[in-house]
């Protein structure tokens, strides 16, 4: 059977805007990843954890399945914290692993999914696939809001 789902190009804009004394600062940009075809999007709930144990969120593999993408087709990856109050940390795993406090109402967007973490050095070594994103809650259990978009 031949799939009835037709490819399009993901858009994304982002927008800032201030105005301090009457003037206004910011900006918008459009970045569009052409001919994507597979969304995953899910609120779900991250419980709090004790240090070490983690949420899993999304795998990129080789193969799509169950809360896995193929990393070969990665385009886009936004995460929100819908908590009103407490903050998730997330973590982002390839190889290395690095971490980020993503604090009530804020979203983190990858656009990429290479990247490089080395505890104790300055010096940058080289990519990787990211291959899991986790989340951990720090006082309460709080929702999330991800998109994943792929070709």
């Amino acid at each position: 059977m031949a799939t009835t789902v037709e490819q399009t190009a993901l858009t994304v804009t982002i927008t800032e805007d201030i105005s301090l004394n009457g003037v206004t600062y910011g900006n918008t940009v459009s970045t569009t990843f052409a001919t994507q075809g597979q969304v995953d999007q899910r609120i779900m709930s991250i419980a709090v954890g004790v240090e070490g144990l983690f949420t899993d969120i999304f795998s990129f593999s080789t193969v799509d399945g169950q809360g896995t993408g193929v990393k070969t087709d990665y385009a886009y990856f936004r995460i929100t914290n819908l908590d009103d109050t407490n903050f998730v940390t997330l973590q982002i795993t390839a190889g290395d692993t690095f971490w980020i406090k993503l604090k009530a109402s804020e979203s983190f967007i990858l656009m990429d999914n290479e990247m490089d973490a080395i505890a104790s050095s300055t010096v940058f070594a080289a990519f990787a696939d990211i291959t899991k994103v986790s989340a951990n809650a720090n006082t309460a259990a709080c929702d999330i809001e991800y998109v994943v978009v792929t070709a």
